[in-house]
């Protein structure tokens, strides 16, 4: 951090950060809406608590992965970003390529685009929704099983 605030200052430490902001943002939104969604889908009435779990389980999934597809592009940004501001230290070779004129979010996404195809805004998918699917899952289903206790 000592090298970066050296080398571009302390606006440097704070790179990526609208990126990270709209993140941020994309993925709350996808999170919560896909899960409201999915549960609308459940069966009404009287339903198992095996099947009730069940449907927290599909619905907090289904919410994770949307949040991955949505958040995406704009976590592959946040990292060109964080990664370029990384250019001014010297054993920091790969920040050289990241590290060119200041553009914004959307300049950096169509940029991307541009150059490397749709699909390169979303580098590290599948391990993205590796992780959030099953947390997700995980997360939403233990949040209504807790509910349900009051």
């Amino acid at each position: 951090a000592s090298a970066m605030v050296r080398s571009g200052g302390v606006t440097s430490l704070y790179a990526g950060l609208a990126a990270t902001v709209a993140k941020h943002t994309a993925h709350s939104c996808f999170y919560f809406a896909a899960f409201h969604e999915a549960k609308k889908k459940a069966p009404k009435g009287q339903v198992s608590r095996s099947q009730r779990i069940a449907w927290d389980l599909g619905a907090g999934f289904i919410a994770g992965c949307a949040a991955a597809t949505a958040n995406n592009p704009f976590d592959v940004v946040k990292t060109r970003l964080q990664v370029g501001a990384a250019s001014g230290v010297s054993s920091h070779a790969v920040a050289k390529e990241f590290s060119s004129s200041q553009r914004s979010t959307l300049q950096w996404m169509l940029e991307l685009v541009q150059s490397e195809g749709p699909l390169a805004l979303y580098k590290g998918y599948m391990a993205k929704v590796a992780r959030l699917g099953p947390g997700s899952a995980i997360i939403f289903c233990m949040y209504e099983q807790l509910m349900s206790l009051f």
